[in-house]
């Protein structure tokens, strides 16, 4: 007879489930698009794709507001922000990516003729940072079977550069490293669901909460030790900001 033990790994949850941790995602298989980029009219420039090096994902940082009462402090969300993200590439000898990162600079500044774009709408560009499952192909769907996520950034532009420094003693590849800004990002999942759809307008509306702090709450907490020890009698009652114990601890 052949008794399936796998059932038992993992961390046991609270009503009694338990099954194994989910493949974990890795770091190298993913794919960068690029949309907008410089002045070409191509859809998605497979050049800059396949010299990708580095693509961070996605990191936000949120504001805090203290709120001072009396002899407490409480404190709310305020605006959040997108952090930078820099990418790096790899240099190529056809100047593939070394003339796509000029172009789209000198759309947002041209150094040359000392003139600048008129409106973001004219030089931000789009990406899209796919996690990809190993398949050989991974095709224009957002539902990509081959997609396990995707996060698609829009309102971007080149904050900085880095190209590297040469030396006669380095035999490493010459990197190239963009420094990007953008002012928003969406993420989907496997299904080409888009996550974090939270809607904010049902408690808009019916203008629900009036607290800055949580609502808070009370629970009850029941302690029972068996076993060869023996059960424990007596009980903890929390009153008038003091601890009572009564009846005793029995084992």
């Amino acid at each position: 007879m052949t008794i399936n033990s796998l059932a038992n790994f993992g961390v046991p949850g609270l009503n009694g489930e338990r099954s194994a941790v989910l493949h974990p995602v890795f770091p190298f298989k993913f794919r960068a698009l690029f949309f907008n980029f410089g002045e070409t009219s191509e859809p998605a420039p497979y050049d800059l794709t396949r010299q990708v090096k580095t693509f961070p994902q996605p990191q936000q940082q949120t504001d805090e507001q203290a709120l001072h009462s009396y002899v407490s402090t409480v404190y709310v969300a305020s605006r959040a922000e997108w952090q930078e993200l820099n990418i790096e590439f790899y240099d190529d000898i056809l100047n593939s990516v070394m003339r796509r990162a000029e172009g789209q600079r000198s759309k947002q500044q041209n150094f040359f003729d000392q003139t600048m774009s008129r409106a973001g709408e004219n030089y931000k560009f789009e990406m899209d940072l796919d996690l990809l499952g190993g398949g050989a192909s991974a095709g224009g769907s957002v539902a990509d079977p081959n997609i396990i996520r995707k996060w698609c950034f829009s309102g971007c532009w080149i904050k900085g550069n880095d190209f590297g420094s040469l030396s006669q003693d380095d035999t490493a590849p010459i990197v190239l490293s963009l420094t990007v800004r953008y002012d928003n990002v969406v993420g989907f999942d496997q299904n080409g669901v888009r996550m974090g759809n939270f809607s904010h307008q049902g408690e808009t509306q019916a203008q629900q909460g009036a607290l800055s702090t949580g609502t808070g709450g009370s629970s009850s907490i029941g302690i029972s030790i068996s076993g060869a020890a023996g059960p424990v009698s007596g009980g903890v009652t929390i009153a008038g900001g003091g601890v009572t114990v009564g009846g005793g601890l029995s084992f």
